[in-house]
């Protein structure tokens, strides 16, 4: 992850070892928290790098929606362990403490400007909102959304799909396709779900040759 990092920022060379120790630090908190999240995040990343490369973003661009990717859920540090790891679906009030985690997770990174610079804060922020305004926390429509939330949104509902949970069985390949589509134009941008989908079958058709 840091040599990744480090190959993706472009700026003088203490400024970026600075920064990839900060976003490394940030990181390690989130798996010290609940490795499951770090896991998520860690993949989550590498979905939005396709995404981002498949839509030929600049690297600037890869590289700002890439660690937007890996500090989505840092606000989760601030989740109780009694909802964090409950076995079971959660109360009405849980999920009302739960979906507190983007506002928790901007409040951490709005603070280190490179980050804030970057427009990486409100990834973070954004990155559960949808384009029909039935998101959280600020119920944002369509064009109010950044690429870069929109981009994380899609990779983070098809790597929560694809995971094991306690409380949820892991929905096969082809279920998660088709909650993806049912999902486009409503909660997920359409481009991005076609690009990532098309990334997703040529990586898999390349597997099985």
């Amino acid at each position: 992850m840091q040599k990744l990092l480090t190959t993706m920022l472009h700026s003088n060379r203490a400024a970026t070892n600075h920064m990839v120790e900060t976003i490394h630090s940030l990181v390690s908190c989130v798996n010290a928290r609940d490795p499951y999240t770090y896991q998520h995040s860690v993949n989550v990343g590498f979905y939005v790098w396709v995404i981002a490369n498949q839509l030929q973003l600049d690297e600037e661009e890869c590289a700002n929606v890439y660690i937007g990717a890996l500090l989505h859920d840092i606000g989760i540090i601030g989740t109780p362990d009694s909802i964090l790891r409950k076995n079971g679906s959660l109360t009405p009030e849980e999920l009302a403490i739960m979906k507190k985690h983007p506002e928790i997770g901007y409040a951490i990174v709005k603070r280190i400007a490179p980050l804030q610079q970057r427009g990486i804060a409100k990834t973070v922020l954004y990155h559960h909102e949808r384009l029909d305004g039935k998101g959280y926390p600020h119920g944002l429509f369509a064009a109010e959304i950044p690429l870069g939330a929109k981009i994380v949104s899609v990779a983070e509902a098809f790597n929560a799909m694809t995971s094991a949970r306690l409380y949820r069985p892991v929905l096969d390949y082809g279920k998660a396709v088709d909650q993806l589509l049912d999902g486009k134009g409503s909660q997920f941008d359409p481009t991005v779900v076609d690009v990532f989908l098309e990334a997703m079958a040529s990586r898999r058709e390349k597997a099985r040759l």
